[in-house]
């Protein structure tokens, strides 16, 4: 159990794909937003889907928890979370459109580099693990199939936990919460920075949770597999709009720390007389 810990408002601003943990079942790793100082944090673990329903956040949402840093995880930005006491706070939502709200704790200076590659330069020198970066253009967006050896190998680690699990946190009556699959496709986005220090382009996966979501539901509506993916690769390419002031969250894999992945994206409109913002899960 780590020691030291502090109570602190966070606003979230991302949720990647549930993992598997012997200790916790499905959790989450969830990406946070200090108010003390407007940095970038991983809380880990949430075993989301298992919580109670009044503590299910929302991105953009305020709220209070107990935090501490654990040996686990030796990232400056990750934190334990005592997801028993996560109390739930207000929505900033958009207006009109704008995003400013939000933008005046996300877009801080500090949290800002020029690129892929000044980041890995800061994760060298100073393990810096999360970061955003404004893209200069986006060259493609696309989906490849997951492997059935990757997909074989991810049910077995699942009937594993699953079979030396218990879960303390767990309503006593029974919610209808069904197994998540593994994954049938993995998306990624081909970029380039603004910034002259970046020679190449970047070819990143894209690791946020409302893609999967997004594409589990569609398949329960019906459609195929290769038509969902592709229904999620046109929902990115949206995203990634000219017309919208994107911006990546970057994440670094906590045992390969300068392979940054995509998790999270910030996409509102570039004229703030748009009426209404494009939400990414549009439709649903």
């Amino acid at each position: 159990m780590p020691e030291n810990w502090k109570r602190e408002r966070i606003l979230i601003w991302g949720k990647t794909r549930p993992e598997l943990s012997q200790t916790y079942g499905e959790l989450v790793c969830t990406g946070g937003l200090l108010e003390s100082t407007k940095k970038l944090i991983r809380l880990y673990p949430i075993p989301l889907r298992y919580l109670d329903d009044e503590r299910i956040f929302k991105k953009y949402q305020w709220i209070e928890a107990s935090i501490a840093k654990t040996s686990r995880d030796t990232r400056p930005e990750s934190y334990k979370i005592n997801f028993n006491d996560i109390e739930i706070g207000e929505l900033i939502s958009i207006e009109h459109g704008s995003w400013d709200k939000r933008a005046e704790w996300i877009l801080n200076p500090s949290n800002i580099l020029a690129s892929v590659e000044e980041l890995q330069a800061h994760q060298k020198y100073n393990r810096k693990s999360l970061g955003i970066i404004k893209p200069k253009e986006v060259s493609e967006v696309k989906f490849e199939p997951v492997s059935f050896d990757e997909k074989n190998g991810w049910k077995k680690r699942y009937d594993a936990v699953l079979s030396q699990l218990d879960l303390p946190f767990v309503q006593e009556e029974k919610r209808d919460i069904q197994p998540i699959p593994p994954p049938d496709y993995r998306y990624k986005i081909t970029f380039r920075c603004d910034d002259e220090e970046c020679i190449k382009e970047h070819n990143f996966s894209v690791l946020d949770w409302e893609i999967d979501a997004l594409y589990h539901n569609l398949r329960n509506r019906g459609d195929t597999p290769q038509l969902a993916a592709t229904k999620v690769v046109e929902k990115l390419e949206q995203v990634c709009n000219p017309e919208n002031d994107l911006h990546f969250f970057l994440g670094n894999i906590s045992n390969h720390p300068q392979v940054f992945t995509i998790v999270g994206l910030w996409y509102p409109k570039k004229s703030k007389t748009i009426e209404q913002a494009m939400p990414l899960l549009a439709g649903m």
